[in-house]
């Protein structure tokens, strides 16, 4: 296999000064990214970050230099760097989490996914795309996550459970209670359990609920309405 020279250092590829300048570079990324999502106490912060990126820069020298002392002229690098791709994915998966009705950790995964691919990048010495792909994932974690909560409604999905005496007040009016805070509540599903001996019913309401509105406001609304056992929200 002929000499591969760095773009930076001027050195062979498998040179030590180049392998510790990629090798910083990548630790660096995975610190940039890392830090961003520890500052959103996330579970995968900057150690792992670090590591992570630290580890597909190593696996994508490896890859080059196998071919390179064990079979001149021969070998694929990238056979070896593909399965760092592929098998990423065990580690995103345990930042994915349920959390009550919503699922949290999804835009980590993916930032483990993508730190992967920026330590393998300087790995192979594509320094200007390793720190532009690095560069572009902090502002898309920072910026745009006030962009979107400019655009876009932030909601919870609650359920509201109310047990009534069903003999003394009808379902429609309790719907109707929680249906004139239609701008901070979305009712999505409805649904009635009646308890025949004890005369009472079970309103079970699926929403999404502004995260700003208050449910002591609500509870307080339909206790005034009377004739109401038990308000449980989730």
């Amino acid at each position: 296999m002929n000499s591969v020279i760095d773009t930076v250092t001027g050195l062979d590829v498998l040179h030590p000064v180049t392998v510790l300048v990629r090798i910083m570079c990548a630790i660096i990324a995975g610190f940039c990214i890392g830090f961003e999502r520890e500052r959103h106490y996330q579970p995968a912060g900057l150690r792992t970050h670090m590591v992570l990126s630290l580890g597909a820069c190593i696996i994508m020298i490896l890859s080059y230099f196998i071919p390179y002392v064990y079979s001149p002229g021969s070998g694929d690098p990238a056979r070896l760097s593909a399965q760092v791709i592929s098998g990423i994915g065990f580690l995103g998966a345990g930042a994915i989490f349920k959390y009550g009705f919503s699922i949290r950790g999804l835009t980590t995964a993916a930032t483990i996914w993508t730190t992967s691919g920026i330590g393998m990048v300087f790995g192979a010495g594509f320094y200007f795309l390793g720190a532009i792909a690095t560069v572009l994932l902090v502002i898309t974690l920072q910026v745009f996550e006030k962009v979107e909560l400019w655009l876009v409604e932030q909601k919870k999905i609650r359920i509201l459970q109310i047990t009534y005496y069903s003999d003394a007040i009808a379902a429609k009016q309790i719907l109707a209670a929680v249906k004139t805070h239609a701008g901070d509540i979305d009712i999505r599903q409805v649904s009635i359990t009646e308890d025949v001996e004890n005369h009472t019913s079970d309103l079970i309401v699926h929403c999404r609920m502004d995260e700003d509105f208050s449910i002591r406001l609500l509870f307080d609304e339909i206790k005034q309405l009377g004739h109401i056992k038990k308000i449980k929200i989730d």
